[in-house]
């Protein structure tokens, strides 16, 4: 069955069954031990791994310690991302409340790029910083920690991306659950959920009668960084959710509880996704990440200002963003196996954006590049079925830098070595995904759905399978044959849609269907593939259906 978009739809299970026992199996959740269950709907701090499970983290504690009682400097260095900063906040707030005296860096994404570098070094030897710890990054930096041990800096890294070859040698530690061989039983922490790792451990050290109120007091910090940066919202990482939105209300940062502060009744990670985590984001895309992090670590008297500041640099990205994305739907060639977009007046910033939007519209492989003349910065974006960092590694030989993860990944080439390397990963791809179409995406819906199905009970069983995000999807359902009212034009801009429907209790809204108006007009009957959710607008509940695509 095709739709509207062009998409495949498959709908997962067609039973008599209630809504629950549906989901259970869809989501193969009926097939874990009761312990496992309990995990997914009742997370809490006793299903937080052992942070001493993870390699190196004992000797890690040991050096932080020693770095403490010797009145030692101590920097936490960074990313210019959510992950990155709020990993950043979060040690550097911990950090300061056990006495640590500490510090911090953050990479600029146009001067410096991503990961620790030399300049960096040289600076922080001259302040006598005596120990680094970086959070969301290092793994890959080499050279840059062996320059540090030369100028007797000690390097702790704390990282989650994917794990290269070669990796930094002079370190006290490297603090990675991708390492090859790890311990560790959960592989796909962020970034922040390890610096959670490492507050964790010492925590446990210096308060083993209280540690787990210490770790309550910053999973709001983990939090971000694992619904930003797109982690599955499975095992440990769906409790650092869960427990991070609880705290988001009444966490310890200013600046956080601002952001939430009598804007939602419920916390989800679509407020994480899609406000807190570009708000925080645009900061390290426009200008300076530095601007994100005041956020999150200052007093209350000093948020309104980088609240403006922050909002404003928001707005330029949307803007900046929709107009490059405008010019790449328009130039792509999207017959290609991978698709590839450079400029050279795109602002670094946004080519991951725009990588995604394409992988999103296309459902391909993207790679949006900004163009520097003799060199290229690219962002990657791929499919959930395509690992594309995997595929970068087949082609390192062309690179200046890469790195990232299985669905984002970035890196920096030479000109002079694009066009060998695009023909490269295209035939890597063919090799190993075969010449197989992938323009349509499989929309797998729940199950079929009547309005009268949709009940206060229907809300309660949705209700204990959040928080929603990648590896626990957002349920999809068909609702079929739905005659409307009416169809209208949702705003100004032509390009939403809303269906008028007969009871008046439920919103249909069809954001981005507005070139299908005249179609839809036509049309006596439609089946809708919708995500439902409830809504409070002056006091009053309402049930609103995002409309994902239209089977016609």
């Amino acid at each position: 069955m095709q739709t509207l978009r062009g998409n495949i739809l498959e709908i997962v299970r067609e039973s008599d069954e209630p809504l629950m026992a549906k989901l259970l199996v869809n989501r193969w959740l009926d097939r874990l031990d009761e312990a496992k269950k309990e995990e997914f709907f009742h997370p809490s701090l006793k299903h937080l791994h052992d942070p001493f499970l993870m390699d190196g983290m004992d000797v890690a504690v040991e050096r932080i310690l020693k770095a403490r009682e010797k009145k030692e400097r101590v920097v936490i260095f960074g990313d210019y991302d959510v992950d990155g900063v709020s990993s950043t906040a979060l040690l550097v707030r911990f950090f300061a409340s056990i006495g640590i005296q500490v510090s911090y860096r953050l990479p600029h994404r146009v001067h410096d790029g991503y990961g620790l570098k030399k300049h960096f070094i040289d600076e922080l030897a001259e302040k006598d910083v005596k120990l680094i710890v970086t959070v969301d990054c290092g793994t890959r930096d080499v050279e840059a920690i062996k320059y540090a041990y030369e100028k007797g800096i000690e390097v702790i890294v704390s990282d989650h991306h994917a794990v290269p070859d070669e990796i930094p040698q002079e370190v006290i530690a490297i603090l990675n659950p991708k390492i090859r061989e790890s311990s560790y039983p959960f592989s796909s922490l962020s970034g922040s959920g390890v610096a959670l790792k490492v507050a964790s451990a010492l925590a446990m050290k210096l308060f083993p009668d209280s540690y787990e109120k210490v770790i309550l007091e910053y999973v709001d910090f983990a939090c971000l960084g694992t619904i930003a940066d797109c982690m599955p919202l499975i095992g440990e990482n769906r409790t650092i959710a869960s427990l991070g939105l609880q705290r988001l209300k009444s966490s310890n940062s200013s600046g956080l509880r601002k952001l939430v502060e009598g804007k939602y009744k419920e916390m989800d990670a679509d407020i994480v996704g899609f406000h807190i985590g570009p708000r925080i984001n645009a900061a390290g895309r426009m200008d300076s990440p530095y601007k994100a992090l005041a956020l999150l670590l200052a007093g209350e008297d000093k948020l309104d200002p980088i609240l403006a500041e922050l909002e404003d640099l928001n707005t330029k990205r949307k803007t900046t963003t929709e107009h490059f994305i405008k010019h790449a739907l328009e130039v792509v060639d999207r017959d290609k196996w991978i698709l590839f977009y450079d400029s050279t007046s795109i602002e670094h910033g946004i080519i991951g954006l725009i990588a995604g939007r394409l992988t999103e519209a296309f459902g391909k492989p993207a790679i949006a590049l900004k163009n520097e003349g003799d060199k290229l910065v690219a962002s990657c974006r791929s499919p959930e079925h395509i690992n594309i960092v995997e595929l970068l590694e087949e082609c390192s030989e062309y690179f200046v830098a890469f790195g990232g993860h299985r669905q984002a990944a970035g890196f920096t080439i030479l000109t002079e070595n694009f066009e060998a390397f695009k023909e490269t990963i295209e035939r890597k791809l063919t090799e190993k995904h075969g010449i197989v179409s992938t323009k349509t995406k499989t929309l797998r819906v729940e199950t079929n759905l009547t309005f009268s199905e949709i009940t206060p009970e229907f809300f309660t069983t949705l209700q204990v399978f959040k928080p929603f995000g990648i590896g626990n999807p957002k349920p999809l359902f068909l609702i079929q044959d739905f005659v409307p009212m009416g169809v209208e034009y949702l705003g100004k801009d032509g390009k939403h849609l809303k269906f008028l429907e007969k009871s008046q209790k439920f919103s249909i809204n069809a954001f981005g269907f507005g070139e299908f108006y005249e179609e839809l007009r036509s049309k006596k009957s439609v089946s809708l593939i919708v995500e439902i959710s409830e809504e409070v607008w002056m006091g009053r509940k309402k049930v609103v259906l995002n409309v994902r695509d239209i089977v016609v």
